[in-house]
């Protein structure tokens, strides 16, 4: 039942029947359940697992993640914040790289005083420096098996969301 059909018994006799109210609450359904699925699609999008089919972007991103930490291993500044140099606050990621090198130096404690996702982040690193050097094959498999698994599970939306909230807890100085 379109919109039309629910209107025009409205300027013909000024109410409004059972029968289009019913379908104006089923079009307004749907278009809720439009904006379920769009939100919904939005937080289930794959990340690492499109990075890792294109084996290019994926041997640039890991050999600048390796260079960023070897630098800061070494006690260099590789890559200044341009949030916290811009705008005088920190970005959700500021530190990440530094409690990244604390936890593989075994300093946990202090790694995730410094950054609760360095560990996670970490991983991801690791895993995606593994994967860039992968046969070919290998890494198309693992890349769409990795892709179905952040599609179903919506990891992604949920770690954007407790990034977000991490973010703003360190903002207001409550972590």
């Amino acid at each position: 039942m379109c919109r039309q059909h629910c209107i025009a018994p409205i300027l013909r006799n000024g109410s409004l029947p059972v029968d289009s109210l019913i379908g104006i609450v089923i079009i307004s359904m749907k278009v809720d359940r439009i904006k379920i699925t769009r939100i919904r699609s939005a937080f289930s999008s794959p990340v690492l697992g499109p990075l890792m089919r294109n084996r290019w972007v994926s041997v640039l991103l890991a050999t600048i993640m390796v260079v960023q930490f070897l630098l800061t291993t070494a006690g260099a500044v590789a890559w200044q914040c341009p949030v916290k140099s811009t705008l005088g606050i920190e970005c959700p990621a500021c530190g990440l790289t530094r409690a990244m090198v604390l936890f593989a130096r075994g300093h946990w404690k202090a790694a995730i005083d410094l950054h609760a996702f360095a560990p996670l982040f970490l991983g991801a690193g690791i895993f995606l420096v593994v994967s860039s050097i992968m046969p070919s094959r290998l890494q198309q498999k693992i890349a769409d098996q990795i892709t179905a698994f952040e599609r179903l599970s919506g990891i992604v939306g949920l770690l954007m969301l407790s990034i977000l909230d991490y973010w703003i807890l360190r903002i207001i100085n409550l972590i």
